[in-house]
């Protein structure tokens, strides 16, 4: 289930035709389930990242004073 799921979106995310060669021979070693070597899993890697949200806090901080005030009360 995860195989299929994991190939699907590899199939969408190829991009140029290096990396669909290197992803297509990746995609291959998966489907039958032969391990990946390093580059290649780095390569896997690259194509499924998708960066996540910034996040901004207003106190970056505050947690120190949150465990000082939590530690101390009985």
């Amino acid at each position: 289930m995860f195989k299929d799921k994991l190939l699907d979106i590899l199939k969408r995310s190829r991009n140029s035709e290096r990396e669909e060669k290197e992803t297509t021979q990746a995609m291959d070693k998966i489907e039958r389930q032969k391990r990946l070597s390093s580059e290649e899993f780095l390569k896997i890697y690259d194509a499924l990242w998708k960066e996540g949200p910034s996040v901004k806090y207003q106190n970056p901080d505050a947690w120190n004073s949150h465990l000082r005030e939590t530690s101390n009360s009985p």
